[in-house]
């Protein structure tokens, strides 16, 4: 089950149905019901057309889940709660962002980072080792009763963190 901060994910975010089929390269075809749909209205920045995803994990024990679009098999981002890598945010919310999000309890707010693997340089390119990196900078903020995110760009602060696996 994905965690934040030691807690799981509401279930609500990672279920499944038997109404829709979706495609991903990643997971194969999935049944998932329409109403578990995680909605970006404004779409996640430079991917603005694709509105609807479903959360997935691979296993129970996985702190990694993927946010799969669920009209470009294509197109899975990997999250994980910022808790995890011992990431804690403060800042306040616009009212246009309380709004788009349907916002009424601070408990039904869920942030998740996307995370991604790259060479860092052309060392690493040779021998094949990745870096982890995390989008910190721009956390996605899910509501978990109305099931709409929005990706919230905090600033043009040039902050970032690598996690190395030796």
């Amino acid at each position: 089950m994905l965690r934040v901060g030691g807690e799981a994910v509401p279930h609500a975010l990672t279920r499944c149905g038997v109404i829709v089929k979706i495609e991903s390269t990643l997971f194969g075809p999935q049944i998932c019901e329409p109403e578990t749909n995680i909605v970006f209205p404004q779409g996640i920045p430079g991917f603005e057309k694709h509105k609807a995803y479903q959360l997935f994990h691979q296993t129970s024990a996985d702190v990694v889940g993927y946010l799969q679009s669920t009209d470009d098999p294509d197109l899975t981002f990997s999250v994980l709660a910022p808790e995890n890598l011992n990431i804690h945010y403060e800042f306040t919310l616009t009212d246009e962002e309380q709004s788009l999000l349907q916002l009424e309890r601070v408990e039904d707010l869920v942030l998740l980072v996307i995370v991604y693997r790259r060479f860092a340089d052309e060392k690493q390119e040779k021998t094949g080792d990745l870096n982890v990196n995390a989008n910190f900078m721009a956390p996605l903020l899910i509501n978990t009763q109305a099931r709409i995110g929005f990706q919230k760009v905090l600033g043009k602060a040039e902050r970032k963190i690598t996690i190395k696996s030796d």
